[in-house]
């Protein structure tokens, strides 16, 4: 007889399922870092907090906040990022914001945020408005009253501008951050020590110093700069090129190219600029710091604008007009080969360059190619270094002639030590009786300064297997 087939009942449930809850976060932002303001955003938070847990269909995924940004962009608004990526990341179902103008104030961003959490299922309300991203028609408004905000921000912008200016013409410049200065009940007032390193920065920058060598000097000295920080070549350009410290004041030098974009311009003629003659005490005289730039114009061949040298970016001469790699922003050419050849002169010699960094650095030459030779660092496994010296640019400059032996730092101070007859090497005793040594093949020709010449031939140190470090 066949088997009946299982008859199957399903069974309803009979308490209705749970609601899901939606996951709610607000966005919160103020302009600037006042007392005032980071009240209202210290309320926003806390009005948020407690509007979302207090609703039983919600579910609370925070308080998003921003402080001292402006709306008219979003690369610095921290937050506003962290809560574009939790959305993105499917954490937040809707977002509550105060106004559109607290979202942002640039219709772009506005719109283009706004889609984008449309199109990935998440809500954005507006409460002053009564706006919701979902309803109908709300895209629309979203774009009349975004432009009206956008332009609310060019307005304000504006006025501060006007502002501004208006105080520029009347002479009453804006309070400053300036190294060898203080400003002391709205006035700038010397800094005694500051003032001292700032004249000796001068003094060293027109007997022939560049800014490398001075920042070398002042930090072995150890002073520091405005922050408390060591010197760098960026911090001493500003220095040589501020006309405050000749009791002057150039006003309107930068300007903000937009309100939307706040980016600073350097002003070259765009608008007007405002000079104020004797508006504090000066710490060097007005001939100083012409000579000054009159330097920097010559060592660098940049233009003197409004009697400032114009700024260069760091050495660097595109060879046959190539674009270089780098997208870095690079100066003109303004040297001559001729230039470029004298500056590069400085650098070949222990008579007219100091600041070298090992024992034997401008001290060896290569006799084919008439070239400093050049230090190599080898790093072994366990931690320690050897220094080797080599004719780097040989191949460049003088391929087809004999290059010379590649030769370890320690092995030639021990036949140093031992041509001049000392029981240990010593750099100050070389220098004193060597004027250089040069080298030919693995010859070395110790160059004395009484005239006479002794040629050895180079010998290396024993051999020791020393695992070399991986890179």
């Amino acid at each position: 007889m066949a088997e009946k087939a299982p008859k199957i009942t399903k069974i309803e449930p009979s308490i209705a399922s749970l609601p899901i809850r939606k996951r709610v976060a607000a966005y919160a932002r103020v302009s600037m870092e006042t007392d005032r303001l980071m009240h209202s955003l210290s309320a926003q938070v806390s009005y948020y907090s407690d509007l979302i847990q207090r609703n039983p269909e919600w579910q609370y995924a925070g308080v998003y906040a921003d402080s001292a940004v402006s709306g008219t962009g979003i690369s610095n608004r921290q937050e506003f990022k962290r809560l574009i990526a939790d959305c993105d990341k499917g954490l937040i179902d809707i977002v509550l914001v105060k106004s559109i103008s607290r979202f942002a104030r640039n219709t772009v961003d506005l719109l283009e945020t706004v889609r984008h959490l449309k199109e990935i299922g998440i809500e954005v309300r507006f409460e002053k408005e009564h706006i919701s991203s979902f309803s109908d028609g709300g895209e629309l408004m979203l774009t009349l009253l975004a432009s009206f905000a956008q332009e609310e921000s060019r307005s304000i912008s504006e006025n501060c501008k006007w502002g501004i200016r208006k105080r520029y013409e009347s002479g009453q410049p804006k309070n400053c951050i300036c190294y060898g200065y203080r400003v002391v009940d709205g006035k700038l007032e010397i800094v005694p020590d500051e003032a001292e390193i700032i004249r000796q920065i001068f003094d060293w920058y027109l007997a022939g110093d560049s800014c490398y060598i001075i920042c070398k000097k002042l930090n072995a000295s150890g002073a520091k700069s405005y922050y408390g920080k060591k010197f760098t070549g960026t911090v001493l350009s500003y220095i040589l090129r501020q006309e405050k410290y000749t009791g002057n004041m150039l006003l309107q030098k930068f300007y903000t190219e937009s309100h939307v974009s706040h980016k600073e311009r350097r002003n070259n003629g765009e608008l007007p600029m405002f000079l104020i003659h004797d508006s504090h005490p000066a710490i060097i005289s007005q001939e100083t710091f012409d000579a000054v730039q009159q330097e920097i114009a010559r060592r660098y061949g940049v233009p003197i604008v409004n009697g400032i040298a114009a700024k260069d970016t760091y050495m660097h001469h595109p060879k046959d007009g190539k674009k270089p790699k780098s997208s870095y922003p690079r100066r003109k050419a303004y040297w001559s080969d001729e230039q470029r050849a004298n500056h590069a002169e400085i650098y070949k010699s222990r008579e007219t360059y100091r600041h070298f960094r090992y024992d034997l650095s401008l001290f060896i030459k290569c006799e084919t190619c008439g070239q400093n030779m050049t230090v190599k660092t080898k790093y072994y496994a366990d931690g320690t270094t050897e220094l080797w010296w080599e004719c780097f640019k040989h191949h460049r400059v003088s391929a087809s002639t004999e290059r010379p032996k590649t030769m370890q730092d320690a092995a030639l101070k021990k036949q140093i030590a031992a041509v001049l007859e000392i029981p240990e090497f010593d750099a100050e005793i070389m220098e004193h009786r060597l004027s250089h040594i040069s080298i030919l093949g693995d010859m070395l020709t110790f160059h004395f300064r009484d005239g006479h010449t002794v040629t050895q031939q180079y010998i290396p140190s024993k051999r020791q297997y020393r695992r070399k470090a991986e890179k």
